[in-house]
């Protein structure tokens, strides 16, 4: 396979405000094409010399498509209006890519924090999804009690027995005086009466 000799651009840019995508191939698309999500102001050229100069990818011909949505209804005045279309580029490959396979443990990925706000949020979608199907939204009772509510209840009622809350740290000096000043006034009388 012979390559292609061509021009570069020279305009350099340093801070690009552009996003350009790789999307994952279609089916029996083969390995030496590969597909981007492009803006609407990028052409053939500027994606070569993109491809180029950032990635040290050369690239032997570019194709451009546009895909047209569908009209949508304002949410705002309710008239119906086409969004902009959607360009992506499909460029012919010097070598060969092929995508990394998923990965089948994702735990290097995934932080506990993740887990719990995937696992909120797969709870979230279920009780939607009952509540479109019967119509109704659940009752409290009907959730029961989640474990930080409990928690929160055992914490409430060893403080109204045990009294006296400290959280471990000491108090500045300034508020430990006038502490101790409203302990020395005896109940019923303010300061000022004194």
């Amino acid at each position: 396979m012979a390559s292609k000799v061509f021009r570069t651009g020279t305009k350099q840019i340093f801070l690009p405000s552009h996003i350009i995508t790789l999307l994952r191939p279609r089916e029996n698309q083969p390995p030496n094409f590969a597909s981007f999500k492009v803006p609407l102001k990028f052409n053939k050229l500027d994606l070569r010399d993109y491809l180029l100069h950032a990635y040290n990818v050369p690239v032997l011909g570019v194709r451009s498509q546009l895909t047209q949505r569908r009209p949508r209804r304002s949410k705002m005045h309710h008239r119906i209006y086409r969004p902009p279309p959607v360009k992506t580029m499909t460029v012919e490959l010097q070598k060969p890519f092929a995508w990394p396979e998923v990965p089948a443990d994702l735990t290097a990925w995934n932080s506990p924090h993740n887990e719990k706000r995937q696992q909120v949020t797969e709870k979230n979608d279920k009780w939607q999804k009952q509540a479109e199907k019967k119509g109704t939204f659940p009752l409290r009772d009907e959730f029961g009690t989640d474990s930080a509510r409990m928690q929160l209840r055992k914490e409430a009622k060893r403080l109204l027995e045990e009294g006296n809350w400290e959280n471990g740290k000491t108090l500045d000096p300034k508020f430990a005086q006038v502490q101790n000043k409203k302990k020395d006034v005896p109940e019923g009388k303010t300061e000022n009466q004194g």
